[in-house]
């Protein structure tokens, strides 16, 4: 130390000292925050929301349906005894009239309405009562009756009293529906393909029915007869007699043309296929044409070789006018069965055989299938 710089003692008091420390907060600088407390950016974000949230809610203004909803669960959620308890409590004078009158009828809060009846004492009880010195008094007992009042039930929509909600069809109600529109589509297909059947078999005893009846012609005019029911085929006009036509438009009904069914019946065995009365409707038309042509000339000399027209007794045209409404098939197997026991023929073998003996010996059959 130099020689001219004089050192004079300091002297600190234990005051100083602790107004030294005290003021050292002072002076320091507060640490930096360390980064594991901070929040995180979706923690943020939540409270952020929370907050937001319930700032709306206090000043968002409540809906007229909002208010009447809380107004309704508050009036429900409280009993007509608490209420009146209440505003007793707040000085109102206005009581409720019905529970004013219920209070004269003897009604207290808590307990059930109607009569009370006394339950006699049950045989336990009773011997119980009996072994004990002191008899205990019958008390009152309000079973049967409730105690609370019965609970309001809103219901949702404008709907009558027991009118849920529409309940959807049951799997097996979709099931079965499925079933009958597949069994309705297999009867249409079966339908179709009987009716399709039927035209077939028709048409093919119709191309069979005309063979045998000329066989029938030619068999019958050897034996001399001049007429036949069986002859008449309605497809063609020349195997009706001269006369026929007109006689049976006149004598039968309904007229075989009419096409006309009996008993509504579209396939019965005394009605007209569809080639019988287009067949009719063509005879119609031919004689109603012949009936407009002129006659013939009258200094024409008359032809006394000429044949005269053929007298039709009630039953023959009866039995004319019922066997043209039957169909092909019926026809075909009446002819048939009229050759073989009339003349001992098989159509189905063409041949005419001696006499019925040889024709049961010798045909295998009636029927085509026998044939085969």
């Amino acid at each position: 130390m130099p020689d001219d710089v004089i050192a004079f003692p300091i002297k600190m008091s234990a005051s100083d000292d602790d107004d030294y420390l005290a003021d050292l907060d002072k002076f320091l600088v507060p640490p930096p925050a360390s980064k594991s407390s901070s929040t995180t950016y979706s923690q943020r974000r939540k409270e952020a929301e929370k907050r937001s949230a319930a700032k709306n809610e206090r000043n968002r203004m409540k809906g007229r349906r909002q208010r009447e909803l809380e107004s309704r669960t508050e009036g429900l959620s409280k009993s007509l005894f608490e209420r009146a308890k209440e505003e007793e409590e707040a000085g109102l004078t206005a009581n409720s009239k019905a529970l004013s009158m219920m209070m004269k009828m003897g009604f207290k809060p808590g307990q059930a309405l109607g009569q009370q009846i006394d339950v006699p004492p049950s045989p336990t009880s009773s011997s119980v009562a009996a072994g004990s010195s002191a008899p205990t008094p019958a008390t009152g007992s309000s079973s049967g009756h409730k105690s609370e009042p019965l609970k309001i039930k809103e219901w949702a929509g404008k709907k009558g009293i027991g009118l849920g909600q529409k309940r959807p069809p049951s799997p097996l109600s979709a099931e079965r529906m499925a079933k009958m529109a597949k069994m309705a589509e297999a009867s249409d297909h079966s339908d179709f393909r009987d009716r399709a059947r039927r035209e077939y078999e028709e048409r093919r005893a119709e191309g069979r029915l005309g063979p045998a009846q000329r066989t029938c012609v030619t068999l019958d005019d050897k034996m001399g007869k001049t007429f036949n029911v069986l002859w008449l085929d309605p497809r063609n006009p020349g195997s009706f007699p001269s006369g026929l036509l007109e006689a049976l438009e006149l004598n039968t009904t309904p007229p075989i043309s009419g096409g006309e069914q009996q008993d509504g019946d579209d396939e019965g065995p005394l009605c007209c296929s569809e080639t019988t009365r287009a067949a009719e409707a063509r005879l119609r038309r031919k004689m109603a044409a012949e009936s407009l042509q002129p006659l013939a000339a009258l200094e024409d000399d008359v032809d006394p070789t000429a044949s005269e027209p053929i007298q039709f007794s009630p039953e023959q045209l009866a039995e004319a006018a019922q066997f043209l409404r039957l169909q092909a098939s019926d026809r075909l197997n009446i002819v048939l069965s009229y050759l073989r026991s009339s003349y001992s023929y098989c159509f189905w073998c063409g041949c005419q055989y001696e006499n019925a003996e040889d024709l049961a010996g010798s045909c295998p059959g009636e029927d085509e299938d026998a044939h085969d």
